[in-house]
């Protein structure tokens, strides 16, 4: 007997994969709108070094740092970061779900209880908490709930009204350090440090909100492994028009030391996602 849904199936599955093909084209088509500039030099002020794996990105011959040659110019990034073309188109091109069932995603794969395991483990029990990149801000309402005061913090507006609203959050909008923020006892950068076009002035700021003791915690793709190919398990981190820079321990030292910041961690880790460096203010 033939039922319906064995006659749907194959119509279905033709849909599915028109529309990706759809969201794929419309992603690079916008990739391909955007102004890049030129990056010669690392943040730390290396020479790049050729790097064969990526045609994009050098290597610092100072601190190890995978550096995009080509970046978007800063008046690209609104673009990129928007609500409908970041948390939509270029989330469906990757697989990953829109921002509005982002939070389903991000619990099921255990990152919210990783996250909170490290702030219980790391951070202060109570006090004020950034965090930057705050997203669709279900860690944020998780510290809520344990009595923290949060403040999350996106780049796009529409996608920081959103997060607020759905999530009954303090989330601004504007890109970090552009935006005027109290001071903290906890900051959360989780996927962001590596979309920075300056690592340098990012942690030198997230260093100025901290009170004395403060803690930073930061998850990003770090190469410590020694790889002939670096990143091999997770070769989309070469993303070139989002990753501005990839970083190894001596350049995540290097910008703590710049910082002032103690490094208290930095063998923590969450699959393949990226490394987390815990951080400390003196």
């Amino acid at each position: 007997m033939i039922h319906l849904r064995h006659i749907l199936h194959p119509i279905q599955s033709a849909r599915s994969l028109y529309r990706r093909v759809v969201v794929q084209r419309i992603a690079e088509h916008h990739a391909r709108s955007i102004r890049r500039g030129q990056q010669e030099r690392c943040w730390c002020g290396g020479e790049l070094l050729p790097f064969k794996w990526h045609v994009s990105y050098g290597v610092c011959a100072e601190c190890g740092c995978y550096v995009n040659q080509c970046p978007p110019l800063p008046e690209e990034l609104k673009r990129i970061y928007s609500f409908e073309t970041y948390w939509h188109t270029r989330q469906k091109m990757r697989g990953f779900p829109a921002i509005e069932h982002r939070s389903v995603n991000d619990r099921s794969d255990g990152r919210v209880d990783y996250w909170l395991g490290l702030i219980e483990r790391y951070g202060p029990s109570s006090g004020r908490v950034i965090e930057i990149g705050c997203a669709h801000g279900v860690l944020l309402a998780e510290l809520k709930s344990l009595g923290y005061e949060c403040i999350g913090v996106e780049p796009d507006k529409r996608t920081a009204n959103w997060t607020s609203r759905n999530m009954g959050l303090d989330v601004r909008s504007g890109f970090f350090p552009g935006i005027n923020l109290p001071n903290c006892n906890l900051f959360l950068a989780f996927d962001v440090l590596e979309h920075s076009l300056k690592p340098e002035v990012f942690m030198k700021s997230a260093a100025q909100l901290l009170s004395p003791g403060g803690i930073i915690i930061v998850q990003v793709p770090i190469e410590r492994y020694d790889y002939d190919h670096p990143f091999k398990t997770r070769p989309d981190f070469f993303d070139d028009l989002e990753h501005i820079f990839l970083f190894t321990d001596r350049s995540i030292k290097k910008l703590a030391t710049l910082a002032n910041l103690e490094i208290i961690s930095l063998e923590d880790s969450i699959h393949t996602l990226g490394q987390i460096c815990v951080l400390r203010k003196e």
